[in-house]
């Protein structure tokens, strides 16, 4: 007697890691927040964590020098190095 084929299913299905990958391109090329916000989505319908959208999100403003952390009182914007035009 040939043995039943059974179907195994889970609550969330398990992504591939080339839709991450997906999701991380669309991240890093947003630049807008409105750019940013649709790209947010698109990588949560792809599958990937938030946890993960964020410390990814994170990683890139570290990357690309991105301050998110407001100025300090008493401090003045950095003046151009000396020489430039």
């Amino acid at each position: 007697m040939p043995k039943a084929l059974t179907r195994r299913t889970t609550a969330a299905p398990r992504h591939s890691g080339m839709s991450h990958e997906i999701a991380k391109l669309l991240l890093e090329h947003a630049e807008t927040f409105l750019e940013r916000t649709e790209a947010i989505k698109s990588a949560l319908s792809l599958g990937m964590p938030l946890s993960e959208i964020e410390k990814y999100l994170d990683w890139l403003d570290s990357v690309r020098g991105t301050d998110k952390s407001p100025p300090k009182s008493g401090s003045r914007k950095p003046s151009p190095p000396s020489g430039s035009t």
